[in-house]
């Protein structure tokens, strides 16, 4: 099953929870491995929340024969970085520094650096009059700052 297939099947799981999949990546192997990345409306993605959707996530995918044969299922948080892919990611993170990675170069180029500025029609716009359509993206993710890093690293202490 593809990931982009798996992720419509999960969906379900996801309504009306305050979590949502950011992302899905199969890696292959003897066992296949499922990563699966969810993000949180309000606050950050906990260990607990992690444990939680594990056993939520993996027992749909059994109770459902999704997957045949044996597998190995991680549920992590997106990270700081997180990928940047849904339309509706767009409008959350909009005016934020990113690094878009193309599947091809454009002007000598395949990576670039720039803020958010909106998504239509399976256009991704960024500032200086960036677009691209989302076909010829190979991935975007925030770019942190090292301040946001070690806020973060701060943040992680607590915990």
């Amino acid at each position: 099953m593809k990931a982009e297939e798996l992720e419509k099947k999960l969906e379900v799981l996801f309504e009306n929870s305050g979590f949502e999949i950011v992302d899905i990546r199969i890696c292959s192997g003897r066992s296949p491995v499922y990563q699966v990345f969810i993000d949180k409306e309000n606050g950050k993605v906990t260990i607990k929340d992690c444990e939680i959707w594990s056993d939520k996530i993996g027992s749909f995918i059994d109770m459902n024969s999704l997957i045949t044969g044996p597998y190995i299922l991680e549920v992590s948080s997106p990270g700081i970085d997180r990928i940047i892919k849904k339309p509706k990611d767009f409008e959350r993170f909009k005016g934020r520094e990113v690094k878009i990675v193309l599947k091809k170069p454009f002007d000598g180029t395949r990576i670039y650096y720039s803020k958010i500025v909106g998504y239509i029609n399976n256009t991704a716009i960024f500032e200086n009059d960036l677009k691209f359509s989302m076909d010829d993206i190979d991935e975007i993710r925030l770019n942190v700052s090292d301040d946001e890093i070690l806020k973060e690293l701060n943040d992680n202490k607590k915990e």
